[in-house]
């Protein structure tokens, strides 16, 4: 990849990025709208600079950070990239609703930015949410999906007791007593999250609207 004196920019829209959008989640071309000018990278020597995209699905700005591997005519940029604004994990937010909705959406928000015990500390909040809209169901759904994790091997005793601890036993959010949440381990809780949330909330709003569904269409039926 490169930037020209002439800033000319039409080599770098013929070959445009592909990448999830963060904004609006969808895999997408990516064109750029904002190059730096040759002669600002060279004056001051810069190691790493930016390019500003345009998702063509949503229309919104992306930043990728790209380190600069020569100062030449054309200076040359390295191909891979540092996505500044990070994408967020998919799910089907739309079924849920209140205090869980807003504490699942922050801990994905922590998620995608690699604040691992920060994300810990909201997956707790959002549990805490859901056992005050499901009372002991939210809880004990919990406890069977994680028991299901370890019986399948996705959590070796260790991670077991560690996210044990996160969901059901931790007293409050923050955790200071537990030891850092890695990334590996930061994956497992998500994905549990997101079965635990999937299986109390999206699952039977969808039976629900597969029913309504049928209903209409067994009264228009009847109506006719």
């Amino acid at each position: 990849m490169e930037i020209r004196q002439n800033g000319d920019v039409q080599h770098l829209i013929d070959k445009p990025v592909n990448l999830r959008c963060p904004h609006c989640s969808t895999q997408s071309v990516l064109i750029p709208v904002a190059v730096p000018r040759w002669e600002l990278v060279h004056r001051f020597g810069l190691a790493e600079t930016g390019i500003v995209y345009r998702c063509s699905s949503c229309n919104r700005a992306i930043f990728l950070r790209f380190r600069v591997r020569h100062l030449a005519n054309p200076v040359q940029l390295d191909d891979e990239f540092e996505q500044v604004t990070t994408s967020v994990e998919p799910f089907e937010t739309q079924y849920l609703a209140g205090a869980v909705l807003n504490d699942f959406r922050e801990a994905l928000t922590c998620y995608a930015h690699s604040c691992w015990n920060a994300f810990a500390s909201m997956c707790r909040r959002c549990i805490q949410s859901v056992s005050e809209s499901f009372g002991a169901e939210g809880t004990t759904k919990i406890q069977a999906q994680l028991r299901e994790l370890k019986e399948m091997g996705v959590a070796d005793d260790e991670t077991f007791e560690q996210l044990q601890a996160i969901m059901i036993s931790g007293h409050d959010g923050a955790h200071p007593h537990l030891p850092p949440l890695s990334p590996a381990r930061a994956a497992v809780l998500l994905q549990l999250m997101k079965d635990v949330l999937y299986q109390l909330y999206v699952r039977p709003a969808k039976i629900r609207e597969a029913s309504d569904l049928r209903k209409d269409a067994i009264a228009r039926q009847s109506g006719g």
